[in-house]
């Protein structure tokens, strides 16, 4: 059981980052890289089109890719402290699939078409993202798969208290997604500075 929790968590920063990096090429098609639109798909996870998304001069979009560089930090330091293999823990089914229970309990299809609705809709994105990670730590700490009901409604009370540092948790995994939070509304906060 505590290696397919463990084994969560990788896969779950994984949706996060392609969820980022979906919402950059939404934007970016509606702006700078309209003539690709329908061409490279929003949900592509290739080296080649996220490269492309890289060479986009948005700010919204830099943002969001800086969201992506946080979380894939926070990747690699969770493969280095737990010392396991990234190659064999991605490639398992089974934490994929229960990782993805986490990501499609919070994670929804905005719906958004143009690129004031997308950016408008960009906080619930973050703070989906930021009620799947906390969903991720609590199973984490608690060293379960299914989390107690109270968890849901627990995140709005203890969402400030983990942005502002007063949670102070002694399990290492968990420590390192809060800090995710707090680093991911950072570029939240800069990005509703913009729009």
């Amino acid at each position: 059981m505590e290696d397919a929790i463990k084994g969560i968590v990788p896969h779950v920063l994984s949706f996060a980052i392609n969820e980022f990096c979906k919402n950059g090429f939404l934007l970016a098609h509606e702006k700078e890289l309209s003539d690709l639109k329908g061409l490279v798909d929003a949900d592509s996870n290739s080296d080649t089109d996220y490269e492309l998304l890289r060479s986009v001069d948005d700010e919204v979009v830099k943002l969001l890719l800086s969201s992506v560089d946080k979380t894939l930090q926070c990747l690699s330091t969770y493969f280095l402290i737990n010392n396991l293999d990234e190659v064999e823990v991605l490639s398992n089914e089974e934490y994929n699939l229960l990782a993805s229970d986490n990501y499609y309990c919070y994670l929804m299809d905005w719906g958004s078409q143009t690129y004031t609705d997308l950016l408008d809709n960009l906080p619930g994105v973050y703070l989906s993202m930021a009620q799947m990670l906390y969903h991720t730590s609590c199973q984490l700490k608690l060293m379960v798969i299914d989390v107690p009901d109270e968890t849901y409604e627990e995140f709005h009370e203890c969402y400030y208290e983990i942005l502002d540092q007063k949670i102070n948790s002694g399990d290492k995994n968990v420590a390192l997604l809060y800090d995710l939070i707090v680093d991911l509304n950072e570029d939240l906060l800069e990005i509703s500075r913009l729009s």
